[in-house]
């Protein structure tokens, strides 16, 4: 029933398509009939022929009914292609008429017929029916008018160019029929085609809104989770503080940290893979001391090599430039995931990162990383799949120490990516592996300046400041009010974006802090009201959201800053302090 209706559909698209198509051949046709049928009495005329007369009677009366046609089809009573039909029909009588009548010579007329039939194969769409109906007419009705009424034989005709224009009638329905097949066919394969990019359109779009639903529900999922875990890494990171200003560190605390710098790891990489893989990440390439960064890099690791009684190695290029430019978190990020790895799979030997120089030119460098372990290796089987996400490495001897989201090596990749590289493995199995890649990066010999050094965190405190802290949610309210406590800052509390706008009214404030979703009047709404009444005082976004989208829409809305939940005190500390005044030294405004 399905294979009959889609015919039956099919048939009538092409039907429409083939009139449409066909409509100038149609009207080209009438029309050169309408013109030339006069004209053709011409050569009879200058041969002195008195048949001249006959056939201006007989052309202007057929002329007339072509016209008659042609006005049918412009009302939509009869189609293009049976306008065309009627028209070869009403001539193929006319012209049958014509042969009855006495000749001085057939040869014309023939000549006549086998241009009108040819000149039909060529212009004319038909159905095969109606060419074979034409072909039988013309085939029958041209011998039997001058058979039966005319006064000469049918041997004159054939031998004056009859038979020529009996086997053109005959040849008529294959030329119409290999024509019309042939447009059927194109258009098959082009409807055939319309149907499948209309199901790949239609498989586009699913992908699409499930990609899009896969965004929005991991950043709900990130903002749902960063939102109370703000509030467990920040506590937690107070009550150590205050654990060690008592010189009695709680082991159990302690591992309450491990912990929540753990889930924020997690809740991080997932974030990370989703902005990467929405194309959400832009490169920020800036200037960095080469040197300088590495070692870094290096005594972060250090404490843990240590405890596992590995070597760490850092061999990097001396004769590198001293300054690289290039966004320094996400090749950070990419050099970590890796070097953690290796770390966390290699139980004796080392961990290596190589970084040679490969090429230079006047503006840019090629460097080469490698990051080599001589831990378990990755099986030949697994390394093929190593670099999707959700995958981690499966050995008897580390199956029940696996831990992690499996996402690092599918976010270096990601990363990578952007960088315009591409990541390499080479592993053995309980031989170690080792990840490589290439970077092409702008260079400058020339050393920088030395940085500020870092702050240690001050003691003193500003009782002078007052801040606006809006956020509906308890637990985030309380941990940003007990860091401003701790620095002597006055605050007021507000539960929404309507409460924070009344409070703003009422006082004035150094600084906002404001949450972007909350009820009642969001973030958004509330700071452009306080735009309004005042451009100048610093509004602070307080978010779990860390899209860059929704930072930049955060900015152009008049927010002065963007802080993304969670973030542990100092650093609360050090994105505020410049919004208050307050030096990097922290002595005061």
């Amino acid at each position: 029933m399905k294979n009959i209706q889609y015919s039956e559909s099919f048939e009538q698209l092409w039907r429409q398509e083939s009139e449409a198509r066909t409509s100038f051949s149609n009207k080209l046709f009438c029309i050169t009939f309408l013109i030339c049928n006069p004209l053709s009495s011409v050569a009879f005329y200058l041969a002195g022929d008195p048949f001249f007369a006959t056939l201006i009677y007989t052309h202007s009366l057929s002329g007339i009914i072509i016209l008659t046609y042609m006005y049918l089809s412009h009302k939509k009573v009869i189609t293009g292609q049976q306008m065309s039909f009627f028209t070869l029909v009403t001539l193929i009588i006319f012209y049958s008429y014509l042969l009855s009548l006495p000749h001085l010579s057939y040869v014309q007329s023939c000549l006549n017929l086998s241009l009108a039939i040819i000149f039909a194969g060529l212009v004319l769409r038909w159905p095969l029916r109606y060419g074979v109906i034409v072909s039988v007419l013309g085939a029958l009705l041209y011998p039997a008018s001058i058979h039966f009424f005319s006064n000469v034989t049918l041997g004159r005709f054939f031998e004056e160019g009859g038979v020529f224009v009996i086997i053109a009638h005959i040849l008529f329905p294959l030329v119409v029929k290999l024509s019309y097949n042939k447009d059927k066919r194109a258009f098959f394969f082009r409807h055939t085609l319309q149907q499948q990019n209309e199901a790949l359109e239609k498989q586009k779009t699913i992908a699409e809104n499930a990609m899009k639903a896969k965004t929005d529900f991991l950043s709900m999922m990130s903002h749902e989770i960063r939102t109370p875990l703000n509030g467990i890494v920040g506590m937690v990171h107070l009550m150590m503080q205050e654990e060690n200003k008592q010189g009695r560190p709680d082991e159990l605390l302690q591992t309450l940290k491990f912990s929540a710098d753990h889930l924020m790891a997690v809740v991080n990489d997932v974030l990370d893979f989703n902005k990467i893989n929405s194309n959400h990440v832009v490169l920020d390439s800036k200037p960095f001391n080469t040197f300088e960064y590495f070692e870094n890099l290096r005594n972060s690791f250090a404490p843990r090599a240590a405890e596992k009684g590995i070597d760490l190695l850092f061999e990097i290029d001396p004769k590198l430039p001293p300054q690289l430019t290039a966004d320094k978190v996400r090749l950070n990020q990419v050099i970590t995931n890796l070097v953690h790895n290796a770390v966390k799979f290699t139980d004796k030997g080392f961990v290596r990162l190589r970084v040679t120089e490969l090429e230079r030119s006047a503006e840019l460098i090629t460097l080469g990383f490698e990051v080599a372990d001589t831990g378990i290796g990755i099986p030949k089987e697994q390394q093929r799949d190593i670099f999707e996400i959700f995958t981690q490495v499966r050995s008897e001897s580390h199956s029940n120490n696996v831990t992690g989201t499996g996402l690092g090596l599918a976010i270096s990749k990601e990363l990578l990516r952007l960088f315009d590289s591409a990541i390499s493995l080479e592993s053995e199995e309980g031989k170690g592996a080792a990840f490589s890649f290439k970077l092409k990066l702008p260079y400058s010999v020339e050393a920088m300046s030395n940085p500020l050094p870092e702050r240690k965190p001050s003691t003193t405190t500003y009782p002078g400041l007052r801040v606006l802290v809006a956020d509906d949610n308890k637990t985030n309210l309380v941990l940003a009010t007990q860091l401003l406590k701790r620095k002597q800052i006055m605050f007021d509390t507000a539960g929404n974006g309507q409460e924070a706008y009344d409070l703003f009214l009422k006082n004035d404030y150094d600084l906002v802090l404001m949450d972007l979703r909350m009820p009642v009047m969001d973030g958004f709404e509330s700071t452009t009201l306080i735009r309004q009444v005042n451009a100048e005082v610093p509004v602070i976004a307080l978010t779990a959201s860390a899209f860059e989208n929704e930072k930049e829409r955060a900015m152009a809305n008049g927010f002065s800053g963007y802080l993304i939940k969670p973030f542990i005190p100092q650093e609360f500390y050090d994105y505020i302090f410049p919004f208050l005044g307050i030096s990097a030294s922290g002595a005061g405004r």
